[in-house]
């Protein structure tokens, strides 16, 4: 049974655009259904620094995309961007 989630993303701001790309290429090897994505924030000071392999980020660009996918599928899609040196955190959550 398909489900609907909401995936946060904060991304390099450097990279941000390889970044998107390889998260959609994922999305796509997954095949799950992308519903919308939000990219109006942009890039955004953070609340607090955070510490990815030995770099610290101070600021980021926000990117958000809604899917539908069973939850194989959302596993297979955090395992191929589990080790993407572009994505400095992701959140999903379920949509009710």
């Amino acid at each position: 049974m398909s489900r609907k989630y909401e995936i946060a993303f904060l991304l390099r701001e450097s990279e941000h655009v390889v970044a998107l790309e390889r998260i959609k290429t994922a999305l796509g090897k997954t095949n799950t259904e992308l519903v919308s994505e939000n990219t109006t924030m942009g890039v955004r000071e953070l609340a607090y620094t955070i510490v990815k392999n030995r770099e610290k980020f101070t600021r980021a660009y926000y990117y958000f995309v809604s899917i539908n996918a069973i939850p194989e599928q959302l596993v297979a899609f955090e395992e191929a961007i589990k080790y993407d040196q572009g994505i400095i955190r992701h959140m999903v959550v379920l949509d009710s």
